[in-house]
């Protein structure tokens, strides 16, 4: 499907002075980025996974149970935006950065006095991933995610998914109150045929703004400096197109394998995009998944069987420039 040029905005600031415009009663979002900006997000994401197993099975690709407790800090250098044959595409810089202001152990503070905001452009440099950002939302060239950690991934890609949702609008913009679905096939699952079906809708324009933290990490009192952002809520349904009897995903067949069962899940999404940059000013995700799947031998001579079920919660939070003391 045709989407909107992810920085056609960009591309036309010297005529209009803000990311966004009204064509009659449709608005077109634009994320408003120039080489060399600097954003700083702050990304919460907490998920649980339990994985109940019977009998055994030598199966490639078992799933595994755990927990994901995540809260980082990311630093975005905008390093180059270019024009390829029509492809709109952005190259960003991701630094997770340790402030100096919080203790990586106990959360407690180092300095009271310094804000966090300045503190995740002065702290401690960590981990780093570069990426190009194309039109449509599609990103490649990925460098550095093989480093980061499976809590710093999940939170990561959380914050890519959010950060890029702009990109997905209708390509001829959307008005209040307006719905339009989607699907998107999920590759390398336990079971073939599994896609999610997303409506989304336009819900209203409200108030919104940059959040300013306090040296321990939390959100400052006081007056924040508002505007106004679009706010778009996304439901997803995991639909399972393939037969429960006949499963088995191609990665499995070629080891002689045939896996059967049922999936479902529903994602709900609910994003604010600053009608002034087009940036996503903050995001929240709640998400529950569960999988009963049988992965048997083609003579059924041996087969295992596992229950999964998985909850999560995200948040994505655009964080306030830091005090001029603070470069």
């Amino acid at each position: 499907m045709n989407r909107i040029p992810l920085f056609l905005g960009f591309l036309l600031l010297l005529a209009i002075p803000s990311a966004s415009w009204r064509t009659a009663d449709r608005v077109l979002l634009f994320p408003k980025l120039y080489v060399g900006q600097i954003l700083r997000y702050q990304v919460g994401f907490r998920s649980t996974t339990k994985t109940d197993t019977e009998s055994s099975v030598a199966a490639p690709m078992a799933p595994s149970g755990g927990q994901t407790n995540a809260n980082l800090f990311l630093q975005v250098e905008v390093e180059d935006l270019r024009n390829d044959a029509g492809d709109n595409m952005a190259r960003l810089r991701v630094q997770i950065v340790e402030p100096d202001a919080v203790s990586a152990k106990s959360g407690a503070p180092r300095n009271t006095e310094q804000n966090a905001s300045g503190a995740v452009a002065s702290g401690k440099p960590g981990k780093s991933i570069e990426f190009t950002l194309r039109t449509g939302g599609l990103v490649t060239d990925i460098e550095g995610v093989d480093k980061l950690s499976s809590d710093e991934r999940a939170a990561w890609q959380e914050w890519v998914d959010r950060f890029g949702g702009a990109a997905a609008l209708p390509e001829k913009g959307v008005k209040l109150g307006e719905k339009w679905k989607t699907d998107e096939p999920i590759p390398n699952a336990l079971l073939a045929g599994l896609s999610w079906e997303k409506e989304s809708e336009y819900v209203n324009d409200a108030p919104c703004f940059a959040i300013k933290l306090t040296a321990a990490g939390d959100p400052a009192a006081g007056p924040q400096s508002e505007e106004t952002c679009a706010v778009i809520l996304t439901t997803a349904i995991l639909k399972q197109k393939s037969s429960p009897k006949n499963a088995t995903p191609e990665d499995y067949k070629l080891h002689d394998l045939r896996n059967t069962g049922t999936a479902s899940g529903k994602n709900q999404v609910i994003s604010y995009f600053s009608l002034k940059t087009g940036l996503v000013v903050r995001a929240t995700e709640d998400a529950n998944q569960s999988m009963s799947v049988t992965v048997a031998t083609a003579d059924g001579s041996n087969r295992v069987h596992y229950t999964i079920t998985a909850e999560s919660h995200a948040r994505v939070l655009l964080l306030a420039d830091p005090p001029a003391n603070h470069p």
